[in-house]
């Protein structure tokens, strides 16, 4: 089933006592790595996965500076769940399954493993901007397959794994990944009947991806280079990526047992919603030619990015702004988009707070991204160090922000993670690192 904040039965978990959750899983799939390690090192090693392809490379209709995923990579780390069927079976869901697998198999601890698969206090929640694309290709006008709704996708995968629990859906922009992992907070609260949550989002490149992106002027030729000087252009990226969370009360109690010398926490997320975020296409890109995304006149109400502003003091209602090691931002390698986000930090009062960005290594992948850079940050946040920013080198934002660009040792012991999106959305995490 899809849930949304504003449905019955998300309202009946605003009168539990709210209780933070912790991660004891995760896993991530992009061009640089099949599971979170691979992807951290390929990151703090300056590494990225966008390339350029031929037109006529998996029915481009141009050539394409992207990073996107083989398929035949993502056909073998799904088959070890999936079998012999797994070539029967959609990207999207071989890609869910494939990072569940991941997960599960590098990161999730002995203790928990065989109660994912077994146990009903399991809920999945599967955080999405469009779905399963590669099945829109059946859409007809005279029918709609069911198999086509976005809360089919997570079912099946259920089934086929045979998981026990209940999927739930979250449509969202970018912060898609964000906005999911407030849900499974809430369902982990006091009273509800789930003991874990299993946050999965996954991105993957379509023609009608690329329509849509192309329209919005957000395909670019250029490498993205995310609040430089010379950022003007996006591109697009496939990735997939999981996140497993279990209650604070039942994580305390199986503490010893797990043998984790090192605990991340989700404390707080936020959203805030108003023009501020707003971007269209410009009219250049409405005459039949690519447009560059610009400010809506809505945004143009509200310079100072206060949308974002607010969700970010609402989570640092948490923690001190001193004992953030970093903030991770989404930048999408347009001046317009990364200026608002650049000023609504320095407002926020974090602009002596370090900055970095994971786009210009994975590309824009928006329906995983949010909690793809979610689980590097946490990962980063266990090693003590902050990682880079690929392609950053002259500063090109009004934000006055401290970008980072080589790793850095830092000892303090929380972050913050934000993300907006298109239609005035913004959101905000904060995690924090415990012994």
């Amino acid at each position: 089933m899809a849930l949304c904040t504003n449905l019955p039965i998300f309202r009946k978990f605003h009168t539990f006592a709210a209780i933070m959750m912790y991660k004891i899983g995760d896993g991530i799939i992009s061009p640089l790595g099949a599971t979170t390690e691979e992807n951290y090192q390929a990151v703090r090693s300056g590494l990225t996965g966008i390339r350029q392809f031929k037109a006529g490379f998996r029915d481009l209709p141009y050539d394409l500076l992207a990073s996107l995923i083989s398929p035949k990579d993502l056909e073998n780390l799904a088959a070890p769940f999936c079998g012999a069927t797994t070539h029967m079976m959609s990207r999207y869901r071989q890609a869910m399954s494939a990072v569940f697998e991941s997960a599960v198999t590098h990161t999730v601890p002995e203790l928990y493993r065989q109660e994912l698969f077994q146990s009903h206090k399991v809920a999945l929640v599967f955080c999405t901007t469009k779905g399963d694309v590669d099945s829109f290709r059946e859409l007809t006008e005279q029918a709609i397959k069911p198999k086509l709704y976005p809360w089919n996708v997570p079912q099946r995968m259920m089934d086929e794994l045979k998981l026990n629990g209940k999927p739930y859906v979250v449509l969202n922009s970018t912060l898609a990944g964000m906005q999911a992992m407030m849900v499974a907070n809430r369902l982990l609260c006091k009273g509800s009947p789930y003991d874990f949550v299993v946050v999965i989002g996954v991105e993957l490149i379509s023609p009608f991806t690329l329509y849509i992106m192309k329209e919005l002027g957000l395909i670019g030729e250029q490498m993205l280079r995310p609040f430089d000087s010379t950022c003007d252009s996006t591109n697009p990226g496939e990735s997939a990526a999981c996140a497993i969370f279990v209650r604070e009360e039942r994580f305390l109690k199986d503490r010893q047992q797990l043998k984790m010398p090192v605990a991340i926490k989700f404390k707080k997320g936020a959203i805030a919603t108003d023009p501020c975020g707003t971007l269209s296409p410009s009219a250049e890109g409405n005459s039949g030619r690519q447009g560059k995304v610009k400010h809506s006149q809505g945004e143009a109400r509200h310079p100072q990015g206060e949308a974002l502003q607010r969700a970010i003091r609402s989570v640092l209602t948490q923690e001190s702004f001193r004992n953030l090691s970093f903030v991770n931002m989404h930048g999408v390698g347009q001046r317009a988009f990364d200026n608002v986000t650049s000023v609504a930090i320095e407002k926020a009062g974090l602009r002596k707070v370090p900055v970095n960005c994971f786009e210009a290594n994975f590309g824009h992948s928006s329906g995983s991204t949010s909690l793809l850079d979610s689980l590097l940050c946490a990962k980063s946040l266990e090693k003590r160090e902050v990682l880079p920013t690929l392609g950053y080198k002259e500063h090109g934002v009004e934000g006055q922000i401290q970008v980072v660009t080589s790793v850095k040792p830092s000892v303090k012991n929380s972050f913050i993670a934000v993300s907006s999106g298109f239609s005035g959305v913004n959101a905000a995490v904060l995690f924090s690192r415990e012994k």
